[in-house]
């Protein structure tokens, strides 16, 4: 059981560059509000902001870890998001609340997606052969369909390495 103790550590590291990427993204807002929630929940942070309008805009966030060398960046660039994980997420999201993926990248950068304005017509989608749980050294694999985002839709890119320790 000691993948659980490192999915938890993961999760908390996650969690902790994702606020702060969050809070330099949207220095421009008033009244930021992020509540993590649990690790077991469809989405990693609920957020709201308010704009310079007074409008409060409530979001959702899933944040997910990835590690690519060059050789796998360049055949590989973009964001894979499971489709059921995708649904998930899009059922505990309540209606007008906007919902991120936020991709922490090689400890180096964040890249930020609105999935709400994600064109999935341009976004590959296709069986995926990964291990079940990825941190359990005796996982075993299935394939999963999986959604292909490609890095340059990304809302933003963001350097995280001054988050990283």
């Amino acid at each position: 059981m000691d993948y659980i103790k490192k999915i938890e550590t993961q999760e908390k590291k996650d969690r902790f560059i994702a606020v702060k990427c969050l809070t330099k993204l949207l220095s421009g807002g008033t009244d930021l509000q992020i509540t993590q929630t649990e690790i077991t929940d469809y989405v990693d942070l609920n957020c709201s902001i308010v704009n310079k309008k007074g409008k409060t805009i409530p979001f959702n966030v899933e944040i997910k870890e990835r590690y690519k060398d060059d050789k796998q960046l360049a055949k590989y660039p973009n964001a894979e998001l499971k489709d059921n994980k995708l649904k998930r997420m899009k059922s505990v999201t309540p209606k007008g609340t906007k919902l991120l993926y936020m991709v922490l990248l090689n400890n180096k950068e964040c890249l930020l997606f609105d999935l709400d304005k994600i064109n999935w017509d341009k976004v590959d989608t296709h069986y995926w052969h990964i291990k079940k749980t990825q941190m359990n050294p005796n996982s075993g694999y299935e394939d999963v369909l999986t959604h292909f985002i490609p890095y340059e839709m990304a809302l933003s890119r963001i350097d995280i390495t001054e988050y990283v320790n």
